[in-house]
């Protein structure tokens, strides 16, 4: 069967707008490639509802597929409404965290065909199997089809039980009006549960590990294709740290030269800092950790077992290495904090670290979490309009302050944050160069940003969202 596999574009600000381009989704590739292996022909593309038909024409599809984020589900579902509606005769399917979690409004909202609930490269294979036998309505559990107003096969969400194999990416999966960076995938969920983290809802707090030779060997393969900085896609590449010195002594056995940027913890990196060490002598260019807050109450309530002197201790830990840092900030918490003294009691936080990068959201309920579920039970969610779940705007209704309020903190936070730095920012800027930790592409966009922003008085959004 002919397939085309859709990552939607984006035109949503948030941390989508830093990066250049838009993205091809890596478990969209993954599934392609599973389909692939299947022996179907499989391309991915970007697109919307305004180009799809240029797709459609050029690769003549039998089946459909989309994948999503909240974010940009808007542009998923428009574009699914439109192929219904002019290309009646495809087979079409959504995938991702976003149609997982609400199935049921996604098929009211697009009439599309089927929806995959968790991991798709075992069950999108076994269904298109089913409809070349010729079977519509196959019993495959995480692909939901609706009958009759019936749901069925939506009991649980889907996942591998092993990801040691997971199908092998090739650059000739898209078509050839898109290239994509190999991201690496070493494990597949996160055994912690912030409320706000839609990742734990997702796996139900498993977490699968591949081999370090399974991982060295894909990484030599996108070595060959002459890529030499790469991201692991893992939502914590350290949690194993067994695993983690085990990679590192395959680096070093190997002899293999490249750079990375991953995923950490606060409490990992104090527990660990030769490893961290470690991993800088290793190509470790960049590691994003989440704060979130510098208030204890909040990291309580957030669940993020960690504590203020930890988050200090980390900081002073990498500030010692040769590797770049990120740090994510979070205004607002949908509980009692949801007060000026305390968001500004954050910023300060915040502004009195020596702190690398600080990337700062709103907090957003996303369905699935915690806080999403709660929100929901106490009719606290101001409205659904998925576009603005990028976490920069506030989109539930704070209990002490204005939602209005909570959106004028976002560069607020960013002028005093960055200010603080002062002349910090040059060094800053010329070891993520120079580490291949942050592209100058990045740096600019942010600049430009904060530019149109305070000097030319745009507004923040505006100046973040992609046109």
């Amino acid at each position: 069967m002919n397939i085309l596999l859709v990552s939607p574009k984006a035109c949503t600000g948030g941390l989508e707008s830093l990066r250049k381009g838009n993205q091809i989704l890596q478990g969209l590739l993954y599934i392609a490639a599973a389909a692939r292996d299947a022996g179907h022909n499989t391309t991915v593309v970007v697109a919307d509802k305004a180009d799809v038909d240029e797709y459609i024409l050029r690769y003549k599809p039998e089946v459909l597929a989309v994948s999503c984020v909240s974010a940009t589900y808007p542009i998923a579902r428009d574009l699914l409404i439109h192929v219904r509606k002019k290309h009646p005769q495809l087979k079409t399917i959504i995938g991702g965290h976003h149609a997982t979690f609400m199935y049921k409004e996604v098929f009211a909202d697009t009439d599309v065909d089927y929806i995959c609930r968790g991991e798709g490269e075992e069950v999108f294979p076994a269904l298109l199997a089913a409809l070349e036998q010729g079977n519509a309505e196959p019993v495959i559990m995480g692909i939901v089809y609706r009958k009759d107003g019936t749901y069925y096969n939506d009991a649980e969400i889907v996942l591998m039980k092993d990801i040691e194999n997971l199908p092998k990416i090739t650059r000739d999966l898209t078509a050839p009006d898109f290239t994509f960076s190999p991201k690496i995938v070493s494990s597949r969920g996160c055994p912690f549960n912030c409320s706000f983290c839609s990742i734990s809802a997702f796996y139900g707090g498993k977490y699968r590990k591949r081999s370090v030779e399974a991982v060295i060997a894909e990484i030599k393969e996108y070595l060959s294709w002459g890529h030499d900085s790469f991201w692991f896609h893992d939502d914590n590449l350290t949690i194993d740290t067994k695993w983690m010195e085990s990679f590192c002594q395959a680096i070093e056995d190997e002899g293999i030269k490249f750079h990375f940027n991953c995923m950490s913890r606060v409490d990992t990196i104090c527990n660990n800092p030769e490893l961290m060490a470690r991993m800088a002598k290793d190509g470790c260019s960049l590691m994003s950790i989440g704060i979130e807050s510098g208030i204890p109450e909040v990291l309580e309530r957030m669940h993020k077992k960690i504590n203020v002197e930890q988050i200090k201790q980390a900081i002073k830990i990498l500030n010692k290495l040769s590797i770049s840092h990120n740090w994510y900030m979070i205004i607002g918490s949908a509980d009692e904090f949801d007060k000026p003294r305390y968001i500004e009691q954050n910023i300060r936080f915040f502004s009195s670290l020596p702190l690398g990068y600080v990337l700062i959201s709103i907090l957003t309920p996303f369905p699935g979490t915690e806080i999403f579920n709660r929100l929901v039970a106490e009719d606290r969610i101001r409205h659904y309009n998925w576009e603005d779940y990028d976490a920069m705007h506030c989109v539930y209704k704070p209990l002490f302050m204005s939602y209005k309020d909570i959106d004028k903190y976002l560069p607020k936070a960013y002028v005093k944050v960055y200010l603080s730095k002062g002349w910090r920012l040059i060094p800053l800027f010329y070891n993520s160069f120079r580490r291949k930790a942050m592209s100058p592409a990045t740096i600019g966009v942010a600049i430009k940003t904060m530019f149109l922003h305070v000097v030319l008085g745009k507004d923040f959004h505006n100046a973040l969202k992609k046109h």
